[in-house]
């Protein structure tokens, strides 16, 4: 039962953003774009799941912190990989301040329920802004991006998902 929510929650998202995602006819996204903004979104989910593990009242915040911690940092060894196989050296994301936090929507001075606010609906937002990135990703004339997205787009969809399900996050 669990497995046939999470399928129609993914599909749902694709109906409703796939059209929106086509829709959008920005020139194609270079290869070194893509990497750098994929390992700097990817950068900051890790940042704030940690935090989130510290900051965070609610078990089932703690609980996608650390599922996001866990994929996320697999998904950083993905795109380093792709920056290999493209031959792109990308940008430095490693360094995130309190400020870069904040604009990722996560004030690192909240803790509990306003924390698990922010948080959840940054989450929902990030994923929003992956999911269509990697759409850009399937339409790029780069045939390792378009791999590369055609494999992160299921788990980001599904990732997309559980943040929906995250308490404030579907506001």
């Amino acid at each position: 039962m669990r497995y046939l929510k999470v399928l129609l929650g993914t599909l749902l998202v694709l109906i409703v953003f796939v059209p929106f995602a086509n829709a959008h006819t920005e020139k194609d996204l270079d290869a070194q774009s893509f990497i750098d903004i994929a390992i700097r979104t990817t950068i900051l989910e890790i940042k704030t799941a940690k935090l989130a593990l510290v900051k965070s009242n609610s078990t089932e915040v703690k609980a996608y912190a650390a599922r996001m911690l866990n994929e996320q940092q697999m998904v950083l060894d993905s795109l380093k990989n792709l920056a290999r196989v493209t031959q792109i050296t990308p940008v430095n994301g490693a360094v995130l301040d309190d400020k870069q936090l904040l604009a990722g929507g996560v004030a690192p001075w909240l803790e509990g329920e306003k924390f698990n606010q922010a948080y959840s609906k940054r989450r929902l937002e990030e994923r929003k802004k992956l999911v269509a990135l990697l759409q850009q990703g399937l339409r790029s004339s780069d045939v390792n991006v378009r791999n590369y997205a055609k494999g992160a787009l299921p788990v980001s969809l599904q990732q997309l998902y559980l943040a929906q399900q995250l308490p404030a996050g579907n506001s």
